[in-house]
């Protein structure tokens, strides 16, 4: 899993960096030729799914969420983490959600054939594809951290800081 995760890191950071290269692109020549990059805003909104959605399973093998330190310190161990769980389950439930609307979405613009209008046409799919296998792997990390903060409940034991 962690060869997929550096792989989508990897992906997202090419992304960002064609993302510069485009806005910087459209802006020159914007200034200097008087004319835009055609679907500029169709090549920003389908690379910003890579861009931000790819790094989230590292980010939660990481366990670099967002977290309330200082409430949580006023627990104890133990309550922690069953919290701990709580949060993986609810989750798993969000992107289980998001997974399902996601493949919907992306099937029926798949089968559809729709496209985004503008010079070139560009096909809705492949952006659509793109969410459903970031959430994928998101949830198939989520199921993960939920296993291993499960047992570590149900065992006393602490839960690894990072998997």
């Amino acid at each position: 899993m962690k060869r997929i995760e550096y792989l989508l890191d990897s992906m997202a950071a090419i992304a960002i960096l064609i993302l510069c290269l485009l806005i910087s692109a459209n802006i020159i020549a914007r200034e200097i030729f008087l004319v835009g990059i055609p679907d500029i805003i169709v090549f920003v909104q389908e690379l910003l799914v890579p861009a931000i959605l790819f790094p989230l399973s590292a980010a939660t093998a990481a366990r670099a969420h967002i977290a309330i330190e200082f409430i949580a310190a006023q627990f104890p161990d133990v309550m922690n983490r069953w919290i701990a769980v709580l949060a993986a389950l609810l989750g798993l439930l969000v992107a289980t959600v998001l997974l399902c609307a996601g493949w919907f979405e992306f099937w029926k613009t798949f089968s559809s054939g729709t496209h985004f209008g503008g010079e070139f046409r560009l096909p809705k799919w492949p952006g659509r594809a793109l969410f459903v296998l970031a959430m994928l792997f998101f949830e198939i990390r989520l199921l993960h951290i939920l296993w291993v903060d499960l047992r570590a409940a149900v065992t006393g034991r602490p839960a690894p800081e990072k998997l």
